[in-house]
């Protein structure tokens, strides 16, 4: 496998494109929809749910003020 002189193909070339296309769209993702968050699994916005590694996620309803 010779690196030196490396000569790009068309392949080379629209692979490279591909995997900046798709770099571009997850940057436009994470600018486009700065505040996507997890789901509260269906409880409510009163309710603080935390994910656990090993388990079913452990929610506490948020005291009233």
């Amino acid at each position: 496998m010779r690196f030196f002189p490396w000569y790009l193909t068309r392949g080379d070339v629209l692979g490279g494109l591909f995997v900046l296309a798709g770099l571009c769209l997850l940057i436009f993702t994470y600018i486009r929809f700065p505040g996507f968050t997890a789901q509260t699994t269906g409880f409510g916005p009163d309710w603080d749910c935390k994910s656990v590694p090993q388990g079913d996620p452990i929610c506490v309803k948020k005291i009233a003020r």
